[in-house]
């Protein structure tokens, strides 16, 4: 039967239709499963979190090669698929039943270590080390919240040994993932995942790789992670903030950006003044900036630059 016929005769026999609210498009490509799993370059020593479990399909190939896997899934109906089909499996598999936006992933690498963990709703470990050496991140992220996902994880990274992030996410989102400074597609999510990983587009996913047929084709990313970001920021949160700022008003030239944005609640350059006019124009001709370049011109290391210089200023 091929996987395309499973994943619909599944979910008919559970009841279920995909819920285009919550992005629900099933992977039905038995290639493209085999190139992630390739991708993934899995060892008994990983750890994997995958997000948005869904039928399991994925879950399955991959507690065959990782170590464990915690599969996160959001939907009622699909986690009870879930439960049904690793209820009486692997034992190197735990369901996690909830939102991924709203779980600790440090709180998720424990799960099994003790009965009283909230969030363990799946199988428990058995005789492995609750302390994960090397997690990777693996999933075929919904359209919708792609981007706080990805955000989510990447500031997760800071906290864990995530080594590596491969998702499955839309062309579109795949090509800001990459994008170099200058060019159409260069944006805050480019310089997030710059500052503390290395991106490249594995392989374009067709549409009809899935069920239901989405209307755009996807492409997998493979992030892999830095063991320090890729240039020194003495604040990472004002670094952030200025990269938001320098992109939220893409139209304006780097200098009024910074100010329009210094101007309200979003970001505070200098405190205690009225004007952080006299803070932008100084860190820009101290770097040699000039004041008409547009924020989507600038690389990390120049951002970087840009919020040491301002915080010199201070």
């Amino acid at each position: 039967m091929s996987l395309y016929r499973h994943t619909r005769e599944l979910l008919q026999s559970a009841g279920l239709r995909p819920r285009k609210r919550l992005g629900q498009n099933f992977l039905v490509d038995t290639k493209m499963l085999d190139a992630i799993i390739q991708a993934a370059e899995l060892s008994p020593e990983d750890v994997v979190l995958e997000i948005g479990a869904g039928l399991g399909t994925l879950t399955q190939r991959l507690a065959l090669s990782s170590g464990r896997v915690i599969a996160v899934e959001l939907d009622e109906g699909l986690f009870r698929i879930l439960q049904s089909t690793f209820g009486e499996g692997r034992s190197n598999v735990t369901l996690i039943h909830g939102d991924i936006l709203d779980l600790d992933f440090s709180a998720l690498m424990d799960v099994g270590a003790t009965h009283a963990s909230p969030l363990q709703t799946g199988l428990e470990w058995t005789g492995l080390n609750p302390v994960p050496t090397r997690i990777k991140v693996i999933g075929n992220l919904p359209y919708y919240i792609t981007t706080p996902i990805l955000m989510k994880v990447l500031d997760e990274s800071s906290l864990l040994p995530i080594r590596m992030v491969l998702v499955t996410v839309q062309e579109e989102v795949g090509k800001r993932m990459v994008a170099s400074p200058g060019t159409k597609d260069y944006g805050a999510l480019s310089v997030a995942i710059a500052y503390r990983s290395d991106a490249e587009i594995l392989k374009r996913v067709p549409a009809g790789s899935f069920y239901p047929q989405p209307k755009v084709d996807s492409v997998l990313v493979r992030l892999n992670m830095r063991s320090a970001p890729s240039v020194d920021v003495k604040d990472e949160r004002l670094f952030f903030q200025i990269v938001r700022a320098a992109f939220q008003y893409r139209r304006k030239t780097l200098r009024n950006a910074l100010i329009l944005a210094s101007r309200s609640s979003e970001m505070q350059l200098c405190r205690g003044v009225k004007s952080n006019a006299p803070t932008v124009d100084s860190a820009l001709q101290t770097l040699g900036y000039d004041p008409r370049r547009r924020g989507e011109t600038l690389s990390s290391a120049e951002f970087a630059a840009l919020t040491n210089t301002i915080l010199s200023l201070r």
